[in-house]
């Protein structure tokens, strides 16, 4: 084994090399010594310069020694420093100031010169004091320049070849020491540097904003931070060099997870350093976390972070439950729903609205698709609406002519940019319609309620109609609600029951009024010329047409024609009817011109027409086109009670009212247990015949009455209290005559006042003077 030698040792070999060492250059010896010495035991190459530079001035005849760079000449600039400058391994040139330039000089090559200017002010010598210098290469592959040793030496001064040798040698272990220094400080400063990386490294690692934890190739976790034991609850103790990554994994995930780090470590080729997973907390509560993972250059140990998404995912899966609910409800919703950009072309269609168009209308114009219109709809904004208003509006599509409520709005951006609208179409064709019948009802009761007030000028009469009986009553609902609207009617009776007094009211009280009733019997009309009556002609159409005509159609044009007995028309007549009450029109006879009046049947017959339908007598479509409004009229046998209203009013209207006849109890009677065949119009014939003759005759069925028979009147007392005036007596008479003629005839005032022989208005006014009610 070789042993390093001693400081003193290894100079004996340099200078035994050399032979006997003369007495006078032992100093070399010291000297070589003392440089061994500081090289062996140097740690800082500025200590170690500084011993040498010691070792020089001390021990050896030289002025002093100084180290220079060859890239690095003096630069001739002034110090003022006296202490030597070599504090620093890049700082070799040590006193500037030198003139000695080794770039123009060989090694070992001595050299006559001005001492440095630094260098004799440090030795207290004269500036500019002459100089021998000498130097020797210093060899450290660790300085990227060469440098080199300088010696200064009294002006004249030659160097012995043992001198020379001893320098060399020294120069040569000056480099290497200096490499060793070098190096040393070197790896110190890897370490330094190193410790620096690890604390700054730990500082981040604890103090992320994440949870880290570095894992080793077979998941064991072997450090965490703090924010990894706050996300799982647990602590260090409980975790590092105890638990592996895998346990707190989700199983759901963990396959995915055991895939990814065995793969990484494998070199397998797409496995991401990112990706979402869940993991268990101590609580048992589940944690999303986005996950970045990276392997530690040169070790099987990978380093995770995560960050805690919980919040987020939890809100994402919320929306994305809602955004399915919303889906599923567009999806199913009745309704139409689409969204548009700034140019009309739709971007979105649901379900609803791509069944009713037929097709997927995206990128076309909403108003070509939804609506089949050539410009925006009546009513669209969009404009506004992509200002940032929202908008409601009803309008009826002309594609089905439906009606719809449509609400329009903007729609955002995750920027809160307005960037499309959305627009919805709810079907309100129903509550339109209902709204439309409502409005129609209210107008046909104002126009009912206008016609009924101006047909009721009295009581128990409607027009020309006279009863008070209910089913009169039900008679004048019927006829307020005929003449509100523009349908055609039907008018059932008994012959004699008033049914053209009927339909008179009807158009009386109708809006057609300022227009002609034409009255037509269908059966009194030949059938030979029943269509030209009808339908009229024009001249020339046959023998005897010298002139054109106009038929009934034509002269009820805007008004209403009345036919009586409708059931006595012909089949073929009523399909000619039917074609021009149902806007098809008529061509009068012998003329080419078709002829479309506006005119309004109401129809009357005693007959029974669905009858008549089975029969085959009447056509089915005839009967449901004049059978809209049925009025059905009662007979008089009936309605007994309005029988003493019936005869004020025809007595009333055959007599002068000064002089009007009366009707006793006895013929009131009579009235009332007649049957009246021929209804009304026999009791108005029976009652004009009074007038006239002066006596009731009801053709045989009943006695006869004149009008100047006597009869007893049941009701007249004793004669009253003389007591009091002729006028007091006169007065009692006459309201207990009123009072028993009241109870008779049931309170009934017009029955009354005809058993009475006075006028309803003379009745009125002494019930009033003697206060009976």
């Amino acid at each position: 084994m070789k042993i390093k030698p001693s400081p003193d040792q290894a100079g004996h070999d340099i200078l035994g090399q050399t032979g006997r060492i003369p007495a006078d250059m032992m100093w070399l010896f010291t000297f070589s010594r003392l440089c061994r010495r500081a090289m062996l035991h140097a740690v800082e190459a500025a200590k170690l310069l500084d011993a040498v530079v010691g070792a020089v001035e001390s021990h050896t005849p030289y002025y002093t020694v100084c180290f220079k760079s060859v890239f690095f000449p003096e630069s001739g600039l002034d110090c003022d420093d006296m202490s030597p400058a070599h504090t620093d391994l890049n700082e070799l040139a040590l006193f500037p100031g030198t003139s000695v330039n080794p770039k123009n000089k060989p090694f070992n090559t001595i050299t006559d010169t001005d001492l440095p200017k630094p260098v004799a002010e440090r030795l207290g010598l004269k500036p500019g004091t002459p100089a021998t210098a000498f130097y020797f290469s210093i060899n450290d592959p660790y300085e990227k320049a060469d440098k080199c040793q300088v010696f200064y030496a009294p002006s004249g001064y030659v160097p012995d070849a043992l001198e020379i040798d001893v320098l060399e040698a020294l120069s040569i272990d000056l480099g290497k020491t200096l490499h060793r220094l070098h190096k040393a400080k070197e790896g110190e400063g890897r370490i330094l540097e190193l410790t620096r990386q690890k604390e700054m490294y730990h500082s981040v690692f604890e103090n992320t904003g994440t949870g880290t934890i570095i894992i080793d190739p077979d998941m064991l976790i072997l450090y965490v931070n703090a924010k990894f034991m706050d996300l799982v609850g647990l602590e260090r103790n409980e975790i590092e060099n105890r638990m592996r990554w895998s346990q707190f994994v989700v199983p759901g995930d963990n396959e995915m997870m055991q895939n990814y780090h065995y793969g990484r470590r494998k070199g397998v080729a797409g496995i991401p350093t990112e990706y979402e997973c869940r993991i268990f907390a101590k609580s048992g509560d589940i944690r999303y976390i986005d996950m970045k993972v990276g392997m530690i250059p040169g070790t099987g140990k990978s380093i995770a972070s995560f960050m805690d998404i919980t919040k987020r995912k939890l809100a994402e899966n919320r929306l994305r439950q809602s955004e399915a609910q919303l889906s599923d409800v567009i999806r199913t919703f009745e309704g139409l729903i689409y969204t548009t950009s700034e140019d009309y072309r739709l971007e979105f269609m649901n379900d609803a609205l791509q069944e009713k168009a037929g097709q997927s209308g995206v990128g076309e114009k909403c108003y070509q698709v939804v609506h089949g219109l050539d410009s925006p709809c009546p009513g669209c904004r969009l404009g506004l609406v992509l200002s940032g208003e929202t908008r409601r509006w009803e309008l009826k599509s002309p594609r089905d002519g439906r009606w719809y409520w449509s609400i329009q709005s903007p729609v955002y951006d995750n920027r809160g940019r307005i960037v499309k609208a959305q627009t919805i179409h709810m079907d309100i064709t129903d509550r339109k319609r209902r709204e439309e019948k409502i409005s129609e009802d209210a107008d046909l009761l104002r126009n009912e309620n206008i016609v009924l007030r101006s047909a009721m000028k009295e009581r128990y009469r409607f027009e020309n109609i006279v009863g008070k009986s209910q089913s009169m009553q039900k008679v004048y609902e019927l006829v307020v609600r005929a003449a509100a609207s523009n349908a055609h009617v039907i008018i059932y009776g008994e012959s004699g029951t008033g049914k053209e007094l009927v339909a008179r009211a009807i158009h009386n009280l109708s809006n057609r009024c300022k227009k002609r009733f034409v009255p037509v019997n269908c059966g009194a009309i030949s059938e030979n010329i029943i269509e030209s009556e009808f339908f009229g002609y024009r001249k020339g159409a046959f023998t005897g047409a010298e002139k054109d005509k106009e038929g009934f159609l034509g002269t009820a044009d805007g008004g209403t024609l009345f036919l009586d007995e409708i059931g006595d028309i012909g089949p073929n007549l009523q399909v000619k009817l039917l074609r021009a009450i149902e806007g098809g029109g008529y061509t009068p006879v012998g003329g080419t011109q078709v002829i479309k009046p506006d005119l309004r049947i109401v129809a009357a017959t005693n007959k029974d027409l669905k009858r008549l339908v089975e029969k085959g007598l009447m056509r089915e479509d005839f009967f449901y086109r004049v059978h809209i409004i049925p009025i059905q009229l009662p007979s008089l046998r009936d309605r007994k009670e309005d029988i003493p209203l019936l005869v004020d009013y025809f007595l009333s209207a055959f007599g002068d009212e000064g002089n009007i006849l009366p009707v006793g109890g006895k013929i009131m009677e009579d009235f009332f247990r007649h049957d009246w065949p021929g209804n009304v119009r026999e009791l108005q014939n029976v009652l004009h015949r009074y007038v006239t003759l002066g006596k009731i005759d009801f053709t045989g069925n009943s006695p006869e009455h004149r009008a100047d028979s006597t009869e007893q009147v049941p009701f007249i007392q004793d004669t009253p209290d003389p007591r009091g005036s002729l006028s007091e007596i006169v007065e009692a008479f006459e309201k207990g005559i009123i009072l028993k003629a009241l109870e008779e005839n049931r309170w009934q005032k017009a029955r009354t006042a005809v058993s009475l022989g006075i006028h309803r208005k003379t009745l009125f006014t002494k019930m009033k003077k003697f206060g009976i009610e």
